[in-house]
């Protein structure tokens, strides 16, 4: 399973860092969309997970990675119920759109990153 979330996002960061703690199978692959040359803009909206040559996204994503940390098993059929009442992809769209991206450490090496003292 490869899940790909976006770097520049803090909330992003910290649950991939979470799930990286919990994955001791190694069933899962991690990297950031701002990585690829070409990358799908509905990625910077939500976290999409590849698994079996199928993509999943928001919460759909997040149940898809629960499913293979053995950790997170007693939860999955919680996160369904959720996901059947529509509570589960609501509370997920709002934390989406409500999240802030802080783009650190994106300059290039040997380069320093330009600031407009303009800029608002």
């Amino acid at each position: 399973m490869i899940v790909y979330y976006d770097s520049y996002c803090k909330i992003c960061t910290n649950s991939s860092t979470i799930w990286k703690r919990l994955d001791w199978r190694n069933k899962l692959t991690f990297d950031s969309f701002r990585n690829m040359k070409d990358y799908p803009l509905e990625m910077e909206k939500s976290l999409h997970v590849k698994y079996n040559n199928r993509w999943y996204k928001g919460y759909s994503a997040i149940i898809q990675i629960a499913k293979v940390l053995p950790l997170l098993w007693i939860l999955v059929p919680f996160m369904y119920i959720f996901k059947f009442i529509g509570l589960g992809d609501t509370i997920y769209k709002l934390v989406a759109n409500n999240r802030k991206l802080v783009p650190v450490n994106q300059c290039a090496d040997g380069e320093s990153c330009q600031i407009n003292p303009h800029s608002r």
